[in-house]
């Protein structure tokens, strides 16, 4: 649905997408609408609404899901999820997704129920949630099947206009090099407005055009959803390389409503698109130019609180021989905490034998919902892997084998502390040596590589700019409080056209002072800028 993370934001000069890629044009949704709307006339509701999961074949291995099991207003388990925190996310939607609890949250009875919220001065915040894990993957001559019972937000008609909840996968490629769309995207679910619908869309190739039609992507278009907003329906897609050409089949409630095949489009935009490993995110955005294709929204007489509710979501695998790819964890858009003994916790390596070492990281008094190991050894491309938490030690720990006596290895640390995601120093260890060598990354002060600054938009808004000196930066981070404020961390987007990192935001008033900082990536490195403050006119 939209691109990464929403959780990564797209490039200001990209258009917005429709269902969970670029928005559609309007006139050309319009058109589509009508047409649809026509056949479902003519046709009737095909698909049969059956709240029933569909069972599964010997062959298939449940790999993780989520029951959504807790107290009613229980925040998730941090452990399984990552709250995307931010606003905008490059589709013309105008909701700020949050942790908050009142907008994210548990609702006694076994369900996540994403609920939008609007304040006395029209401001609507909601909830956008992705999977820590991004190694679902169907193996080679197998199958992935994703797939969630839910309820779509119960309400239509005027008061429906502008909901747009979704059900969606991005690419695991595109956490770190946030190549859209040929990473591939996956829109399980989509719908807007109340209309009772069901879109499912694939986005791949290029953009614009492309072999995919970007940023329409190949989509099966409106397809009817009897009965989605008042009960709980199961939505799924199965990556199917068992066949060929391999497919990609959407299921709603058992019933296979739309199919996209390889041979749609030539093998390298397939292989780059489909053939890796997926992440899931979850989200309800209010506005944006979907729902504007179908009529608009949000209005005044567009009703707050009515939450998307899911039940579960499960991801399973058939046959195939391929090694589940490891986890890669998403550039963290929180503070990054300095490496070492003494900033909350401790780390090292030690050998286990002539060619095995382990990596262990422990936290000092407080625990960490999940530590996720980066290590490059010589030769090799780097890995991204989840820590088990060893209870005994009190030490997260993961062994390494196939290393050799005088290596060097390169690694870092991702851990989550009271909900938010931290990154460590960088470090290095000698295999043979007897301790690791931290290595801090530097953290250059301004004006060494890049300028920056705040430019006043209006009398509650700034805009944020960093811009790189002559080279070229993998992702832009600003750090920033406004008075009175929690801190807040969003990834900037890039304007093409001033060669600058951009973020606009709101919530200010003349007199405040704003403090801010930049944490960025140049070549394959994470750094962070000093602190600056900015006072708004």
């Amino acid at each position: 649905m939209r691109i990464s993370q929403r959780r990564v934001h797209r490039d200001v000069d990209e258009p917005a997408r429709s269902g969970s890629a670029f928005r559609r044009l309007p006139f050309r949704w319009l058109l589509f609408a009508v047409c649809a709307l026509v056949v479902c006339l003519s046709t009737g509701l095909f698909l049969v609404a059956r709240t029933v999961p569909q069972a599964h074949a010997a062959t298939w291995t449940q790999v993780w899901g989520d029951e959504f099991s807790g107290s009613a207003g229980s925040p998730l388990n941090t452990s399984q999820w990552i709250y995307d925190i931010g606003t905008g996310y490059g589709t013309g939607e105008i909701e700020t997704t949050t942790n908050s609890t009142a907008n994210v949250s548990l609702d006694g009875n076994g369900h996540l129920a994403i609920t939008p919220l609007r304040d006395a001065n029209g401001n609507w915040t909601s909830g956008r949630i992705e999977t820590v894990n991004d190694s679902f993957a169907a193996p080679p001559g197998g199958e992935l099947e994703v797939t969630a019972s839910l309820q779509q937000p119960n309400v239509s008609g005027n008061a429906a206009l502008g909901y747009w909840p979704a059900f969606w996968m991005l690419g695991t490629p595109y956490r770190s090099d946030h190549n859209w769309p040929n990473d591939g995207e996956v829109d399980i679910m989509e719908d807007i407005n109340g209309l009772s619908s069901v879109f499912g869309t694939m986005h791949c190739g290029t953009y614009p055009g492309g072999p995919c039609n970007e940023p329409n992507g190949i989509g099966s278009g409106q397809k009817p959803c009897s009965g989605c907003q008042t009960g709980f329906h199961t939505y799924t897609v199965i990556i199917d390389r068992s066949v060929s050409p391999e497919q990609i089949r959407w299921y709603l409630d058992g019933n296979n409503y739309f199919t996209v095949s390889a041979n749609q489009v030539d093998a390298t935009t397939w292989a780059n698109a489909v053939d890796h490993a997926f992440y899931i995110i979850f989200d309800l955005a209010i506005g944006g130019g979907f729902p504007a294709a179908f009529g608009g929204g949000p209005t005044s007489s567009t009703q707050p609180g009515v939450p998307m509710l899911v039940d579960y979501v499960r991801v399973y695998t058939a046959n195939g021989s391929a090694v589940t790819p490891t986890a890669t964890p998403t550039p963290s858009p929180t503070p990054t905490a300095s490496g070492g003994s003494g900033s909350g916790f401790t780390q090292g390596v030690k050998a286990i034998s002539s060619n095995q070492v382990q990596f262990w990281f422990q936290p000092s008094g407080w625990t960490a919902g999940y530590v996720i190991l980066h290590y490059t050894i010589p030769g090799q491309a780097q890995q991204n892997v989840q820590m088990s938490y060893n209870s005994s030690a009190g030490q997260w720990q993961y062994t390494v084998s196939g290393v050799s006596s005088g290596q060097t290895i390169t690694y870092s640390f991702t851990y989550q502390k009271s909900g938010l995601q931290y990154d460590t120093s960088t470090y290095t260890y000698t295999v043979g040596s007897s301790a690791a060598t931290p290595t801090p990354t530097p953290t250059p002060s301004g004006g060494s590589g890049f300028s920056q600054g705040v430019n006043s938009v209006s009398a509650t808004q700034a805009q944020f700019w960093f811009q790189p000196s002559g080279w070229t930066a993998g992702y832009v981070i600003v750090h920033y409080t406004v008075p009175g404020q929690a801190q807040q961390n969003v990834q900037m987007s890039y304007n093409s056209s001033a060669g600058q990192w951009q973020y606009t935001a709101g919530g200010m008033s003349s007199g405040q002072t704003i403090t801010y900082s930049f944490t960025y990536q140049r070549n394959g490195l994470q750094y962070d800028t000093s602190t600056y403050t900015w006072t708004h006119p």
